[in-house]
């Protein structure tokens, strides 16, 4: 994903990116799945998908459930072992919404300072 900062603002080079970081957020913005993602990241390995229901105490449907959501943004890939299904971390989507918040942080930052400057040139013409 390739965001620059212009006048409006992140601007996203194309929508694919923007879709792409849409995606993301939506899927991470559930609990569940914050945690099932903590829990992936926290692993050596890549469990299987009745084991991940089993040791997070949810029924297979609902770990479907979430678990294509985070596939839909690229964040987990369910990989094929005969019968079953592991569940691999895929960081590279992490990483590129990282990119975004230290991106926005930055933009913002920057405008923040330049109000702040402002003001405080206001100010001083004012108690001049």
């Amino acid at each position: 994903m390739v965001y620059s900062m212009g006048d409006g603002g992140l601007q996203a080079r194309t929508e694919g990116d923007a879709d792409r970081l849409d995606a993301v957020f939506a899927a991470l913005s559930h609990r569940s799945r914050r945690d099932l993602v903590v829990y992936l990241a926290a692993r050596t390995d890549s469990p299987r998908m009745s084991q991940v229901a089993a040791d997070r105490g949810v029924s297979p449907q609902l770990l479907n459930k979430h678990t294509a959501a985070l596939e839909k943004a690229g964040l987990v890939r369910r990989v094929g072992d005969g019968r079953e299904r592991r569940l691999v971390l895929d960081t590279m989507a992490l990483i590129e919404a990282q990119q975004w918040i230290v991106r926005a942080r930055e933009y913002w930052t920057a405008r923040l300072d330049a109000l702040d400057s402002y003001i405080s040139t206001m100010e001083d013409d004012h108690d001049a």
